[in-house]
Protein backbone atom coordinates (compact mmCIF):
# COMPACT_ATOMS: atom_id res chain seq x y z
CA UNK A 1 0.00 0.00 0.00
CA UNK A 2 1.45 3.38 -1.02
CA UNK A 3 2.15 5.93 1.68
CA UNK A 4 0.32 9.25 1.82
CA UNK A 5 2.39 12.31 0.90
CA UNK A 6 1.82 15.84 2.11
CA UNK A 7 3.88 19.00 1.75
CA UNK A 8 4.09 22.74 1.22
CA UNK A 9 5.04 23.92 -2.25
CA UNK A 10 5.88 27.53 -3.07
CA UNK A 11 5.18 28.97 -6.50
CA UNK A 12 7.78 31.69 -7.14
CA UNK A 13 8.74 33.73 -10.15
CA UNK A 14 8.83 37.18 -11.60
CA UNK A 15 5.67 39.23 -11.73
CA UNK A 16 3.17 38.38 -14.46
CA UNK A 17 4.55 34.94 -15.39
CA UNK A 18 1.20 33.31 -14.59
CA UNK A 19 1.50 31.85 -11.08
CA UNK A 20 -2.10 32.56 -10.06
CA UNK A 21 -3.45 31.33 -13.41
CA UNK A 22 -1.47 28.11 -12.92
CA UNK A 23 -2.91 27.54 -9.44
CA UNK A 24 -6.46 28.20 -10.61
CA UNK A 25 -5.86 25.52 -13.27
CA UNK A 26 -4.53 23.08 -10.65
CA UNK A 27 -7.48 23.70 -8.35
CA UNK A 28 -10.01 23.44 -11.18
CA UNK A 29 -11.70 26.71 -10.23
CA UNK A 30 -10.97 30.42 -9.86
CA UNK A 31 -9.67 31.03 -6.36
CA UNK A 32 -7.04 33.67 -7.12
CA UNK A 33 -7.33 36.90 -9.07
CA UNK A 34 -5.44 37.32 -12.31
CA UNK A 35 -4.55 40.32 -14.42
CA UNK A 36 -2.40 41.09 -17.47
CA UNK A 37 -1.05 44.00 -15.40
CA UNK A 38 1.93 43.07 -13.20
CA UNK A 39 1.88 42.82 -9.39
CA UNK A 40 -1.80 42.11 -8.98
CA UNK A 41 -1.01 39.53 -6.26
CA UNK A 42 -0.13 41.13 -2.91
CA UNK A 43 -0.51 38.31 -0.38
CA UNK A 44 0.75 34.84 0.30
CA UNK A 45 -2.25 32.57 -0.18
CA UNK A 46 -2.35 28.82 0.39
CA UNK A 47 -4.37 26.71 -2.05
CA UNK A 48 -4.90 23.15 -0.85
CA UNK A 49 -4.98 20.37 -3.46
CA UNK A 50 -6.17 17.08 -1.95
CA UNK A 51 -6.57 13.54 -3.27
CA UNK A 52 -6.70 10.19 -1.50
CA UNK A 53 -2.95 9.77 -2.04
CA UNK A 54 -1.57 13.25 -1.38
CA UNK A 55 -2.20 16.76 -0.17
CA UNK A 56 -0.25 19.62 -1.76
CA UNK A 57 -0.42 22.97 -0.02
CA UNK A 58 0.51 25.44 -2.76
CA UNK A 59 1.67 28.88 -1.62
CA UNK A 60 0.89 31.56 -4.20
CA UNK A 61 3.40 34.37 -3.75
CA UNK A 62 3.51 37.94 -5.04
CA UNK A 63 5.58 38.33 -8.19
CA UNK A 64 9.29 38.99 -7.73
CA UNK A 65 10.28 42.44 -8.94
CA UNK A 66 12.56 45.36 -8.15
CA UNK A 67 11.08 47.27 -5.23
CA UNK A 68 10.38 50.94 -5.92
CA UNK A 69 8.28 52.06 -2.95
CA UNK A 70 7.10 51.02 0.53
CA UNK A 71 4.20 48.96 -0.83
CA UNK A 72 6.35 47.03 -3.31
CA UNK A 73 8.91 46.33 -0.57
CA UNK A 74 6.07 44.92 1.55
CA UNK A 75 4.96 42.75 -1.37
CA UNK A 76 8.49 41.39 -1.83
CA UNK A 77 8.79 40.59 1.88
CA UNK A 78 5.58 38.57 1.57
CA UNK A 79 7.12 36.59 -1.29
CA UNK A 80 10.39 35.80 0.45
CA UNK A 81 8.76 34.97 3.79
CA UNK A 82 7.17 31.97 2.09
CA UNK A 83 10.59 30.36 1.54
CA UNK A 84 10.95 29.48 5.22
CA UNK A 85 8.23 26.84 5.30
CA UNK A 86 8.52 25.13 1.93
CA UNK A 87 9.25 21.50 1.12
CA UNK A 88 9.52 22.12 -2.64
CA UNK A 89 9.92 25.24 -4.78
CA UNK A 90 8.23 25.62 -8.15
CA UNK A 91 10.05 28.40 -9.97
CA UNK A 92 8.03 29.76 -12.87
CA UNK A 93 9.37 31.62 -15.89
CA UNK A 94 8.24 32.49 -19.42
CA UNK A 95 10.01 31.18 -22.55
CA UNK A 96 12.20 34.23 -23.05
CA UNK A 97 15.09 32.26 -24.55
CA UNK A 98 17.79 32.90 -21.95
CA UNK A 99 18.19 33.30 -18.20
CA UNK A 100 16.98 36.79 -17.30
CA UNK A 101 19.33 38.89 -15.20
CA UNK A 102 16.75 39.14 -12.43
CA UNK A 103 16.24 35.37 -12.37
CA UNK A 104 19.99 34.85 -12.28
CA UNK A 105 20.20 37.06 -9.19
CA UNK A 106 17.35 35.21 -7.47
CA UNK A 107 18.80 31.79 -8.35
CA UNK A 108 22.23 32.81 -7.04
CA UNK A 109 20.56 33.73 -3.75
CA UNK A 110 19.36 30.10 -3.58
CA UNK A 111 22.92 28.73 -3.67
CA UNK A 112 23.17 25.87 -1.21
CA UNK A 113 19.40 25.39 -1.23
CA UNK A 114 18.76 21.73 -0.34
CA UNK A 115 15.04 21.72 -1.05
CA UNK A 116 14.19 20.54 -4.56
CA UNK A 117 13.50 23.29 -7.09
CA UNK A 118 11.39 22.45 -10.15
CA UNK A 119 11.33 24.81 -13.11
CA UNK A 120 8.00 25.53 -14.79
CA UNK A 121 8.26 27.21 -18.19
CA UNK A 122 4.83 28.76 -18.64
CA UNK A 123 3.21 30.34 -21.71
CA UNK A 124 4.55 27.72 -24.13
CA UNK A 125 1.48 28.40 -26.28
CA UNK A 126 2.95 31.78 -27.23
CA UNK A 127 6.59 30.68 -27.61
CA UNK A 128 8.05 31.48 -31.03
CA UNK A 129 10.70 29.61 -32.99
CA UNK A 130 13.26 27.88 -30.76
CA UNK A 131 12.51 30.05 -27.72
CA UNK A 132 11.21 27.17 -25.59
CA UNK A 133 14.15 24.86 -26.32
CA UNK A 134 16.66 27.67 -25.77
CA UNK A 135 14.97 28.60 -22.49
CA UNK A 136 15.02 25.02 -21.19
CA UNK A 137 18.70 24.61 -22.10
CA UNK A 138 19.69 27.94 -20.57
CA UNK A 139 18.00 27.31 -17.24
CA UNK A 140 19.13 23.68 -17.11
CA UNK A 141 22.74 24.89 -17.37
CA UNK A 142 22.34 26.81 -14.09
CA UNK A 143 22.27 23.47 -12.29
CA UNK A 144 19.57 24.67 -9.90
CA UNK A 145 16.67 22.46 -10.96
CA UNK A 146 15.77 18.82 -10.31
CA UNK A 147 13.14 18.85 -13.05
CA UNK A 148 12.02 21.12 -15.89
CA UNK A 149 8.39 21.08 -17.05
CA UNK A 150 6.97 23.21 -19.92
CA UNK A 151 3.33 24.21 -19.40
CA UNK A 152 0.54 26.50 -20.55
CA UNK A 153 -1.54 27.60 -17.57
CA UNK A 154 -4.15 29.36 -19.71
CA UNK A 155 -4.68 26.25 -21.85
CA UNK A 156 -4.23 23.91 -18.84
CA UNK A 157 -1.56 22.02 -20.76
CA UNK A 158 0.78 19.71 -18.80
CA UNK A 159 -0.81 20.61 -15.45
CA UNK A 160 -1.17 16.90 -14.63
CA UNK A 161 2.49 16.42 -15.57
CA UNK A 162 3.49 19.03 -12.99
CA UNK A 163 1.58 17.13 -10.30
CA UNK A 164 3.08 13.79 -11.32
CA UNK A 165 6.56 15.31 -11.26
CA UNK A 166 6.04 17.08 -7.95
CA UNK A 167 4.45 14.40 -5.76
CA UNK A 168 7.53 12.12 -5.35
CA UNK A 169 9.43 15.06 -3.82
CA UNK A 170 6.84 15.57 -1.06
CA UNK A 171 7.45 14.20 2.43
CA UNK A 172 5.51 11.14 3.54
CA UNK A 173 2.95 12.24 6.09
CA UNK A 174 -0.69 12.97 6.91
CA UNK A 175 -2.80 15.76 5.45
CA UNK A 176 -2.42 19.18 7.05
CA UNK A 177 -5.89 20.46 6.16
CA UNK A 178 -9.33 18.83 6.08
CA UNK A 179 -10.18 17.40 2.65
CA UNK A 180 -12.86 20.03 1.97
CA UNK A 181 -10.51 23.03 2.50
CA UNK A 182 -9.33 24.61 -0.76
CA UNK A 183 -7.90 27.93 0.42
CA UNK A 184 -6.65 29.25 3.75
CA UNK A 185 -8.35 32.63 3.52
CA UNK A 186 -11.86 33.65 4.64
CA UNK A 187 -14.56 34.35 2.11
CA UNK A 188 -14.30 38.09 2.82
CA UNK A 189 -10.73 38.04 1.48
CA UNK A 190 -11.86 36.32 -1.72
CA UNK A 191 -14.65 38.85 -2.22
CA UNK A 192 -12.29 41.79 -1.69
CA UNK A 193 -9.87 40.29 -4.20
CA UNK A 194 -12.59 39.87 -6.83
CA UNK A 195 -13.48 43.57 -6.46
CA UNK A 196 -9.80 44.51 -6.69
CA UNK A 197 -9.44 42.39 -9.82
CA UNK A 198 -12.15 44.49 -11.50
CA UNK A 199 -10.33 47.66 -10.50
CA UNK A 200 -7.19 46.31 -12.17
CA UNK A 201 -9.24 45.55 -15.28
CA UNK A 202 -10.82 49.00 -15.54
CA UNK A 203 -8.20 51.51 -14.33
CA UNK A 204 -4.72 52.37 -15.51
CA UNK A 205 -1.31 53.79 -14.59
CA UNK A 206 -0.78 53.99 -10.83
CA UNK A 207 -4.48 53.86 -9.82
CA UNK A 208 -4.90 50.07 -9.35
CA UNK A 209 -1.58 49.88 -7.48
CA UNK A 210 -2.67 52.53 -5.01
CA UNK A 211 -6.07 50.98 -4.34
CA UNK A 212 -7.11 48.51 -1.65
CA UNK A 213 -10.45 46.90 -0.82
CA UNK A 214 -11.89 46.22 2.63
CA UNK A 215 -15.09 44.29 3.35
CA UNK A 216 -16.85 46.25 6.09
CA UNK A 217 -19.69 43.82 6.64
CA UNK A 218 -21.75 41.09 5.01
CA UNK A 219 -24.88 39.31 6.15
CA UNK A 220 -27.57 37.05 4.74
CA UNK A 221 -31.18 38.24 4.78
CA UNK A 222 -34.12 35.99 5.57
CA UNK A 223 -34.92 35.74 1.85
CA UNK A 224 -31.40 34.40 1.13
CA UNK A 225 -29.96 37.57 -0.42
CA UNK A 226 -26.44 38.35 0.85
CA UNK A 227 -25.74 42.03 1.43
CA UNK A 228 -22.12 43.18 1.26
CA UNK A 229 -20.61 46.58 1.98
CA UNK A 230 -17.06 47.14 0.71
CA UNK A 231 -14.79 50.17 0.91
CA UNK A 232 -12.46 50.93 -1.98
CA UNK A 233 -9.52 52.75 -0.40
CA UNK A 234 -7.56 55.14 -2.62
CA UNK A 235 -4.48 57.27 -2.15
CA UNK A 236 -5.77 60.67 -3.28
CA UNK A 237 -8.83 62.72 -4.22
CA UNK A 238 -7.96 62.44 -7.92
CA UNK A 239 -7.92 58.65 -7.68
CA UNK A 240 -11.34 58.72 -6.01
CA UNK A 241 -12.69 60.66 -8.99
CA UNK A 242 -11.22 58.15 -11.42
CA UNK A 243 -12.69 55.15 -9.56
CA UNK A 244 -16.15 56.75 -9.41
CA UNK A 245 -16.02 57.89 -13.02
CA UNK A 246 -18.26 60.32 -14.87
CA UNK A 247 -21.73 60.27 -13.25
CA UNK A 248 -20.65 57.19 -11.27
CA UNK A 249 -20.42 55.00 -14.37
CA UNK A 250 -17.10 53.33 -13.58
CA UNK A 251 -17.87 52.32 -10.01
CA UNK A 252 -21.22 50.95 -11.17
CA UNK A 253 -19.39 48.87 -13.78
CA UNK A 254 -16.88 47.63 -11.19
CA UNK A 255 -19.72 46.72 -8.86
CA UNK A 256 -21.84 44.88 -11.42
CA UNK A 257 -18.95 42.88 -12.87
CA UNK A 258 -17.63 42.00 -9.39
CA UNK A 259 -21.11 41.07 -8.17
CA UNK A 260 -21.58 38.43 -10.87
CA UNK A 261 -18.35 36.69 -9.82
CA UNK A 262 -19.17 37.01 -6.12
CA UNK A 263 -22.55 35.38 -6.80
CA UNK A 264 -20.76 32.54 -8.60
CA UNK A 265 -18.42 32.17 -5.61
CA UNK A 266 -21.19 32.16 -2.99
CA UNK A 267 -23.92 30.46 -5.03
CA UNK A 268 -26.53 33.05 -3.96
CA UNK A 269 -27.81 36.42 -5.10
CA UNK A 270 -25.80 39.37 -3.80
CA UNK A 271 -26.43 43.05 -3.16
CA UNK A 272 -23.07 44.80 -3.30
CA UNK A 273 -22.56 48.35 -2.05
CA UNK A 274 -19.24 50.04 -2.86
CA UNK A 275 -17.94 53.20 -1.18
CA UNK A 276 -14.72 55.02 -2.09
CA UNK A 277 -12.62 56.26 0.83
CA UNK A 278 -9.45 58.37 0.73
CA UNK A 279 -6.50 57.48 2.96
CA UNK A 280 -3.89 59.92 1.79
CA UNK A 281 -0.49 58.34 1.23
CA UNK A 282 -1.45 54.89 2.56
CA UNK A 283 0.99 53.15 0.18
CA UNK A 284 3.89 54.90 1.96
CA UNK A 285 2.79 54.02 5.51
CA UNK A 286 3.86 50.55 6.68
CA UNK A 287 1.13 50.38 9.36
CA UNK A 288 -1.62 51.20 6.89
CA UNK A 289 -0.14 48.81 4.31
CA UNK A 290 -0.39 45.99 6.86
CA UNK A 291 -3.94 47.06 7.73
CA UNK A 292 -5.15 47.27 4.14
CA UNK A 293 -3.31 44.35 2.51
CA UNK A 294 -2.90 41.87 5.37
Amino acid sequence: MSKHRSGIVGVLGQTNVGKSTFLNAVMGEKLLITSPKPQATRNRVRCVYTTDAEQIVFVDTPGLHKAHNQLSRHILREAFRSLRELDVILYMIAPWGSVSSYDRTILESLDGEERPIILLVNKIDIARGNALEETLLAYERTGKFRELVPISATQEKNIDEVLRTLVPYLPIGPAMFPADVKIDRPVEFLIAELIREKIFATTFQEVPYKTAVQIKWMHERDDGLVEIRADIVVDSKSHKGIIIGTKGKLIKHIGSSARSQIEALLGVHVYLELMVKIKQGWTKDSTRIEELTG
